[in-house]
């Protein structure tokens, strides 16, 4: 398989060698949890509870057709403005609303809801005040959420000041919709428990989806998606399952989970065989990307990658590119967080805004 690089030309031996230090930076972000992970305990389930949990979306044709697994809210929600202050000559937000989500599985329903910070979804954004502005939905990584740190990542200041108004959606389990037990912080991704995960993505979609509903009642415009990492694996999903938006640029996404963060790195009280194992794979690719074609157009779709990524693999993206017959894209040089060409990353995602009409050409 040829690859080529961000300039359009084959990659070169250089090339290749960054990438392999891309790859190196982020084995050491991957080396920590390996090492925590004999001293974690294992789950406290039995393999019948397990096995009829995982054997409810099999019984229910969820696996063959996943995309009938995913809900979408039938009417608007009942949301507020719980704060606001100024932010440069607009204001920053934060919206919230009840999530009315229902897990698939009644089997999980009483443990899904245990967590009460995880049934309000919340929003922030930054807006210029008016309506009918084009709007840009953030869609964080893993582990992370926090306003702050999103206004810095997706350079909400520039947006803004370009003509946008910006906003940051929180996935559930993320920020205050995080467990108040810190070693909880992760259960958004579990891969020793593939039954609560997939519900986790099936409430990501509806919550997304509920709040563009919300956003348009507000006055928004024409609405577009940029995700980063977990992000980027939410965007090409909800582009996936619905035409609402008008775009979703993916960057350095993730597409299907594998490794450590996969069933077969998990650590259950009990032995896992083959057929099991694969059952367990199955449900926990359920939501992946690959699964499904896009509802808008591959014209409207950005993927920027890295060739060297670690932490989501490229070989993912480059087989979901092919997939969904070659949307826009740029495959940088380096890894998931050291890449050697980054400026080409941003002129990339400010051309494509440019492209869609949400920006001036610069």
């Amino acid at each position: 398989m040829t690859f080529i690089n961000a300039s359009g030309t084959a990659v070169g031996f250089l090339d290749k060698a960054i990438d392999g230090i891309g790859g190196v930076v982020d084995d050491a972000f991957l080396t920590l949890p390996k090492l925590l992970k004999p001293f974690q305990p294992k789950r406290a389930i039995d393999r019948t509870t397990y096995e009829q949990q995982v054997d409810f979306y099999f019984e229910h044709h969820y696996i063959d057709h996943p995309e009938i697994f995913f809900q979408f809210p039938e009417s608007l929600p009942d949301y507020l403005i719980a704060s606001e202050t100024f932010f440069l000559d607009g204001v920053r937000r934060e919206i919230t609303f009840s999530s009315q989500y229902v897990p698939r599985n009644p089997l999980i329903t009483e443990r899904f809801f245990s967590f009460p910070e995880n049934k309000t979804a919340r929003l922030i954004q930054w807006a210029h005040g008016d309506t009918g502005r084009k709007t840009l939905v953030c869609l964080h990584g893993y582990m992370l959420g926090d306003p702050d740190q999103a206004e810095k990542m997706f350079k909400v200041r520039t947006l803004f000041q370009m003509g946008l108004d910006v906003v940051l959606f929180v996935t559930p389990f993320h920020w205050r919709r995080g467990p108040k037990d810190k070693m909880r912080r992760g259960m958004f991704l579990q891969p020793d428990d593939v039954v609560m995960t997939c519900e986790c993505f099936g409430q990501a979609v509806h919550d997304l989806a509920g709040s563009i509903h919300v956003l348009k009642d507000m006055g928004a415009g024409e609405t577009g998606l940029i995700g980063a990492s977990l992000g980027g694996y939410n965007a090409a999903l909800f582009a996936a399952l619905s035409d609402q938006i008008a775009f979703a640029a993916l960057m350095v996404p993730a597409v299907k989970f594998t490794g450590d963060f996969s069933p077969g790195a998990a650590r259950l009280p009990f032995h896992v065989e083959k057929e099991f194992l694969d059952r367990l794979n199955r449900l926990w690719t359920l939501h992946s990307p690959l699964n499904f074609s896009p509802k808008i157009s591959k014209n409207r779709i950005l993927v920027i990658a890295s060739r060297g990524d670690k932490l989501c693999p490229f070989v993912h993206v480059h087989a979901l590119c092919e997939q969904w017959g070659w949307p826009k894209h740029v495959f940088m040089t380096g890894g998931h967080w050291l890449v050697a060409n980054a400026g080409e990353r941003g002129r990339a995602w400010y051309r494509f805004l440019a492209e869609m009409g949400f920006v001036e050409s610069r």
